[in-house]
């Protein structure tokens, strides 16, 4: 286009020019200014108008080649830097998971304003600060991450909650990671983070708002789902669990659903915590009531550990129950506990004895001498059960290390 006007210009020109000669009329020019003159004729104004245009052409395309080179140099050295900072964040991320963090950190950094991915060279060295304990650093890192990449809130908040984790600052991890559900309520490993933090914190009441989510967007399998509400349960029977105060405790009970309250482990643990306040009552009632409908030995030997008078219908349920597990020395020690607390001297004796006869325990020991020596003026048999139970307490090391070695005898190598 700027060639066709150059022609068009220069072929007016030189018509016009040529018209004047044949004329022989060149014309006459006369500029005035001020204290200046200047007279020439048309035709060598023209030429001079001609060569003006011409120069300022010229002019502008040196400018424009110039422009040119340096913009082409320009892309040049910024593609070097760019291949140089590409470089850097490769190596600076072979540091990293080799465990060189200070080398890593200086390599993540290098070239960073040249960087093509200046969000993973910042997330990478936040990384590499946290590992070297330096978490004011860390965090100018997530700063400067997000100044980097304000669109990639969740990337950074999700690496900044996994720090603060990693570093145990769980409360902030918190605020963090509930900041990113608000903007994400179905993003997987917010909610995944969230329920980390929650068990960090034993906030079980938060933890069960969070697992139908959890269930909905089936990110646990059925046995971890089952597994996790019922470490809740666990947690929130333990915050109930207040002194000289059962009541909270019993309602939380009740609003467990049936599912979790035949739970063995579940109910053991409710039974303790009754222990502990001194509501034996209520515990021998939940244990039992639980046994009657699924035996479980664990639940069993708690039961024996119970020391309380029950009525005579009780009493005949648990000897039900020595019908239907005869040879059961935790069943048989509770079961004589009972006639003890019930003065039933004969029957607790026979099954003290029994549940020696199965499986010695220093309780069963002692309730027998204590019954032997109180009531039964069997000063004799009763020194020796005292002294059995204190020789079952008593394992020496030379012991353990024999009992051992009968039960996994060396080899011996054959003579070659």
């Amino acid at each position: 286009m700027a060639r066709f006007i150059i022609f068009i210009l220069v072929a007016i020109a030189a018509i016009f020019g040529f018209t004047l000669f044949k004329m022989q009329d060149t014309g006459f020019i006369n500029i005035r200014l001020g204290d200046f003159q200047y007279e020439t004729n048309l035709l060598m104004a023209g030429g001079a108008l001609m060569a003006g245009v011409l120069a300022l052409l010229l002019l502008f395309k040196i400018i424009s080649l110039l422009y040119k080179a340096i913009v082409y140099f320009g892309a040049q050295r910024k593609e070097r830097l760019m291949e140089k900072a590409r470089v850097a964040l490769s190596h600076g991320l072979i540091e990293l998971a080799e465990g060189r963090f200070k080398e890593a950190e200086k390599l993540l950094l290098k070239h960073i304003q040249y960087s093509e991915n200046p969000l993973l060279s910042y997330l990478s060295a936040a990384r590499t600060a946290q590992r070297q304990g330096e978490h004011e650093r860390r965090d100018e890192y997530l700063r400067l991450a997000h100044e980097a990449n304000p669109d990639a809130e969740i990337a950074i908040g999700l690496t900044k909650a996994e720090l603060q984790l990693d570093h145990e600052q769980y409360e902030q991890a918190l605020a963090n990671l509930r900041h990113l559900y608000t903007l994400s309520p179905k993003h997987a490993y917010v909610i995944k983070l969230l329920l980390k933090t929650y068990r960090r914190l034993a906030d079980w009441y938060n933890l069960q708002l969070l697992l139908p989510e959890l269930k909905k967007q089936k990110l646990l399998s059925h046995e971890e789902l089952h597994a996790l509400e019922l470490e809740s349960w666990h947690g929130l029977l333990d915050e109930k669990a207040q002194p000289n105060d059962t009541a909270a405790l019993t309602t939380l009970w009740n609003h467990i659903p049936d599912s979790f309250r035949t739970d063995a482990g579940l109910v053991q643990h409710y039974a303790r915590l009754l222990i502990e306040l001194n509501a034996l009552e209520q515990a021998e009632q939940v244990l039992r009531h639980t046994l009657d409908r699924h035996w479980s030995e664990a639940l069993i030997v708690l039961y024996s550990e119970l020391d309380m008078v029950i009525d005579n219908k009780q009493l005949e349920q648990i000897e039900s129950w020595c019908h239907q597990h005869p040879h059961n020395a935790h069943l048989l020690l509770a079961l004589g506990k009972h006639c003890l607390a019930k003065k039933l001297w004969g029957k607790a004796r026979a099954h003290l004895e029994a549940s020696l006869a199965i499986h010695p325990m220093p309780e069963t020991y002692l309730k027998l001498a204590q019954l032997l020596d109180q009531h039964m003026d069997d000063a004799e048999q009763a020194q020796h059960y005292y002294r059995r139970g204190l020789e079952s307490l008593v394992v020496t090391p030379q012991h353990e290390g024999e009992q051992e070695q009968a039960e996994n005898p060396t080899p011996q190598l054959e003579k070659a």
